[in-house]
């Protein structure tokens, strides 16, 4: 098909991405943010008021908040992450639930929804969110891509990628950018679509995946975050605290939610298909409880899309609780005025993502990634095979020099004029 004329969904029709229809937010808000926290929802923000709120809410609470800066963007914007969970308990021993928003810039209701969420998670005071933190830590980061932020406030409402610098002459422009969500490693690349391979390819287009798996700092620095706890979980002799036990990457739009596999459209193999497709139930059920919604749900809801954070999140690292939510609506714009619906709405969502988790477990899959039984019974019968090998050779070694010194035996060499290269191979 030609470049964007390639259906966004398998089942639904492609309305488009543009800002004039009626009733759509068109232009920044005239005026900044007052910085009280009441007011910061009644309309999207800047990058700069975006940041005031993460400090805001990490000065008054403290207790629950740990503000942490994970790496800088490629035009060396900080990217800041929110971990939020209660003081009770080892906070290394927690399950995390990462949560993030705002990958691709224009879809500002996806930085807005996670901003809520975490604002969500430390004012409310409730009994089953309390016990939420608790039990996990909470991990948000957004907007994952502060440069493409910025651009689509300051030139381009619709700018998508990221603002690295990968120019080129057919492109209008000396920066191209990269689609971040094209750019996770496991299915990088991987397509069975001839034309959309040409897109993905072409720096020029919405879909250039780069010129490899994680060149963008903004996902290098996300994934080597959860990589990083995931592999502290493996090496920790509690096994089983501390995982990553959830990724959720918020987008607009679609009312979807797309569990892996996004390159092929396909639901993994039993146990994990089931996991997910219960998991997407769970949530849906808690999405019409408070806004009588209910999402599209499954892998074959969008057509095949490489390169994803969720891929590569069951991929590589095994988390089975893991999928692309694609928000309300039929545009990447979205009227201010409903930010805090689709906000209360994934709430309710996240809430009953933790309580599944606690219900079903949420450990790395058996099936896939680092953690899958393969790949460790792979590692351990190596490890046997070397060892036998290594024995086998010192044992053939020794019976060697033991039959050569019982032939040619002199106590006095034996004990003197032995040199340190006649030694058995065994001991040296």
């Amino acid at each position: 098909m030609a470049p964007r004329a390639r259906q966004l969904f398998a089942t639904t029709p492609w309305i488009g991405n543009n800002c004039t229809l009626p009733n759509q937010e068109t232009k920044p808000p005239p005026t900044p943010w007052s910085g009280q926290l009441t007011e910061f929802f009644q309309d999207y923000r800047t990058l700069d008021d975006i940041h005031r709120y993460i400090d805001l809410l990490a000065q008054q609470h403290p207790n629950l908040v740990t503000l942490r800066e994970i790496g800088r963007s490629w035009q060396g914007r900080p990217l800041k992450v929110l971990e939020i969970t209660s003081p009770s308990g080892n906070v290394a021993e927690k399950p995390c639930i990462f949560l993030e928003g705002g990958i691709h810039s224009r879809e500002w209701i996806a930085t807005s929804t996670v901003l809520y969420i975490a604002g969500s998670l430390m004012q409310d005071a409730s009994a089953d969110v309390q016990s939420m933190l608790q039990h996990f830590l909470f991990t948000l980061l957004v907007p994952v891509n502060p440069d493409g932020y910025v651009y689509s406030w300051e030139v381009n409402r619709m700018w998508r990628k990221t603002r690295s610098n990968r120019s080129n002459y057919l492109c209008h422009g000396a920066v191209a950018g990269v689609d971040a969500n094209r750019n996770w490693g496991v299915t990088f690349g991987q397509t069975n679509d001839a034309p959309y391979e040409l897109q993905l390819h072409n720096p020029c287009s919405e879909f250039f995946i780069g010129p490899e798996a994680f060149s963008e700092p903004e996902t290098k620095a996300a994934s080597e975050y959860m990589k990083e706890r995931q592999q502290n979980w493996r090496s920790n002799s509690k096994a089983g605290a501390g995982y990553v036990a959830a990724f959720i990457d918020y987008h607009s739009y679609g009312e979807a939610m797309l569990p892996p596999w996004a390159y092929t459209a396909e639901t993994p193999a039993d146990p994990d298909g089931s996991y997910q497709t219960s998991l997407t139930s769970f949530i849906n059920e808690a999405f019409y409880n408070t806004s009588g919604r209910t999402f599209n749900a499954g892998a074959d809801v969008f057509l095949p899309n490489p390169g994803t954070g969720p891929d590569w999140a069951y991929g590589f690292l095994g988390i089975r609780a893991t999928m692309t939510i694609e928000l309300e609506g039929h545009s990447s714009c979205l009227p201010a005025t409903q930010i805090q619906n689709v906000g209360k709405e994934q709430f309710a969502g996240v809430k009953a993502l933790a309580a599944f988790i606690r219900q079903h477990g949420g450990e790395p899959s058996a099936q896939v990634g680092i953690f899958a039984r393969g790949n460790g019974s792979t590692a351990l019968y190596l490890v046997v095979i070397l060892v036998v090998f290594a024995s086998l050779v010192a044992m053939r070694s020794w019976f060697n020099w033991f039959s050569t010194s019982r032939r040619d035996y002199h106590p006095e060499s034996a004990i003197i004029g032995m040199s340190r290269d006649a030694a058995p191979s065994c001991l040296a």
